[in-house]
């Protein structure tokens, strides 16, 4: 089962759904970052891993390469792997593409890119296909060939309100063409994800809306949010974090992060898609998981300590799928 097919069951019951999001290196040399991150989410209960592309508008080692590296630490789990319309130049890579995720076993589909955004994107942005021509590619497809594929696209709760009417109405259509969920960007205001989702509901749009949160720990995180991502962070965090050392930021950070997330399952998220930069931030993850659902890891969850039972139980990491 994949994770598209996990939100829609999940979207109107109480258990919420938490995800991680972990970005490409550079280069080959970079992987090694990537098994250190899967290694260390491996424990914490996850329903899926999202490999993105192009974090922050550059050029990234494919996500295709790095799937087998979290196939190797998670073989079971649920894989979403972002798909960006300017990277497609055409018909034949799009299908190289999906038999390359056929085969290693990627479940879901983020398509990413394909929009003009507020943002004047397609000012440095270039490409073949739209979002949507991508989506009924991939349908059809996936038709064809018997791929159980699902596919997602991007939610934009940054964008100012009176910028979501063309923006809702490309998602009208990626729906229609059959996008099955959304995953919204980072969210450090709950009251624009609030607002963006009853936007959408109020164009027809009823697929589950998943927030994405980034660990706040660093004023230079806002500080990059803010210039290169064009997400607006509140004020009060970035002073909160102002002149404070590694640790004490490292705290206040898990704090604020902890109280967003919060925020956002009281208003009806599904669950939240946690994105991961560095290897630290799991750890930081860990702690904002245990502040708001009661435990960070599985051996947590089901209270195991002792090594034999550890051993015995090793199958719950994947057993839910």
């Amino acid at each position: 089962m994949g994770f598209a097919d996990q939100l829609l069951q999940k979207a109107n019951g109480a258990e919420k759904a938490f995800t991680a999001e972990i970005s490409p290196p550079i280069n080959y040399q970079g992987i090694v970052k990537i098994d250190e991150i899967a290694a260390a989410l491996k424990d914490l209960d996850l329903r899926a891993i999202a490999i993105t592309n192009n974090t922050g508008g550059s050029f990234k080692l494919n996500p295709l390469a790095v799937v087998a590296s979290v196939r190797r630490v998670l073989p079971s789990i649920p894989i979403i792997v972002h798909l960006t319309a300017r990277d497609e130049g055409s018909v034949r890579t799009v299908y190289s593409h999906l038999d390359e995720m056929a085969r290693l076993g990627v479940s879901d589909a983020l398509v990413i890119r394909g929009d003009r955004s507020p943002q004047n994107s397609h000012q440095t942005d270039s490409y073949k296909f739209s979002t949507v021509e991508l989506i009924r590619l991939m349908n059809d497809y996936k038709t064809e060939r018997a791929y159980n594929l699902d596919v997602l696209i991007a939610g934009h709760p940054e964008y100012p309100l009176d910028k979501l009417d063309r923006h809702l109405g490309y998602q009208v259509a990626k729906i229609e063409a059959g996008a099955r969920a959304m995953i919204a960007n980072i969210v450090t205001e709950p009251e624009r994800y609030t607002a963006y989702v009853a936007e959408a509901r109020a164009r027809g749009i009823d697929v589950p809306v998943m927030p994405s949160v980034i660990p706040l720990t660093t004023e230079r995180r806002c500080e990059f949010l803010r210039t290169r991502l064009h997400i607006q962070v509140p004020s009060k965090c970035v002073e909160a974090l102002a002149h404070l050392d590694r640790d004490a930021a490292t705290r206040k950070g898990i704090a604020l992060t902890s109280e967003i997330a919060s925020r956002l399952l009281a208003a009806g998220a599904p669950g939240i898609n946690f994105n991961i930069i560095f290897p630290q931030d799991v750890d930081s993850v860990k702690s904002v998981l245990r502040e708001i659902r009661g435990y960070s890891t599985i051996w947590e969850k089901y209270q195991i300590e002792d090594p034999e039972e550890i051993d015995y139980f090793d199958c719950l990491r994947g057993g839910y799928f």
